[in-house]
């Protein structure tokens, strides 16, 4: 492995050129007003005018990790402009079991800059990230550093209740599968929204992902959520998109 120096992951995102250019695309996240208040940020890859997602499962993990660092490099890069466009929220995913020097540096680089430009850091808990001592030890440096954690995905198998007692959360993503299950059974409406005002009563904040239809954002307010994110809302976009604000 060759931590600590970026010009070998460079080397290895070059590999992928035939792919496209990687880059993060953002999708807004609105709240109860229906402003957009953040974004997540996205990994894709740049095909001439259109933007593809990246199919990460069939990559090896340093591939994984060159990709990682070439999008924090690119968001740090963003976080003026995303200020510009007003967002006060920018999502990004972590893996809290990287040991890379470089990773862990931008991860902090990130919430430096960030909180120069008003923007509040919330780092995404991936579902499948292990979560020993040495990794909580790292998210809980991160949170001292005022990024807010978020549970991705709760509601799958791999994210459940017992990966929610494993250490403090500060928001919680329900997974789409929830979205939908609500929408055909009404006594799995009701459920979700006990378990949002028992988030709420545990000061975390909640947001509905997959919102895909009018009828999927009035269940998002039905069951409370604090924020809600989907293609209702827009698809992922890069910044040269966005309008000027």
């Amino acid at each position: 492995m060759f931590e600590g120096d970026f010009t070998h992951y460079v080397e290895l995102t070059s590999g992928l050129k035939q792919e496209g250019a990687v880059v993060p695309c953002y999708q807004p996240i609105l709240d109860r007003e229906q402003r957009r208040v953040g974004v997540e940020a996205l990994a894709r890859y740049r095909r001439h005018d259109h933007y593809d997602s990246i199919p990460f499962e069939r990559l090896d993990a340093d591939t994984v990790l060159a990709i990682d660092i070439t999008m924090l490099h690119a968001i740090i890069d963003d976080l003026p402009r995303l200020a510009s466009h007003n967002v006060q929220v920018l999502s990004i995913n972590l893996t809290p079991d990287r040991t890379s020097p470089v990773y862990r540096n931008l991860l902090r680089l990130i919430l430096v800059r960030a909180r120069k430009v008003a923007i509040t850091i919330w780092f995404e808990v991936l579902e499948v990230a292990p979560l020993h001592s040495h990794q909580l030890q790292f998210i809980a440096t991160l949170r001292s550093h005022g990024a807010r954690i978020v549970l991705d995905d709760f509601g799958t198998e791999a994210c459940n209740f017992q990966r929610m007692l494993v250490q403090p959360y500060d928001v919680i993503k329900l997974d789409r599968s929830l979205l939908l299950q609500a929408c055909d059974d009404q006594h799995a409406t009701e459920m979700l929204r006990g378990l949002v005002d028992y988030l709420h009563r545990l000061d975390m904040e909640v947001v509905c992902e997959g919102i895909e239809s009018a009828h999927h954002g009035a269940l998002c307010e039905y069951i409370g959520c604090d924020y809600a994110q989907g293609f209702a809302y827009g698809r992922p976009s890069p910044l040269e998109q966005w309008h000027s604000a």
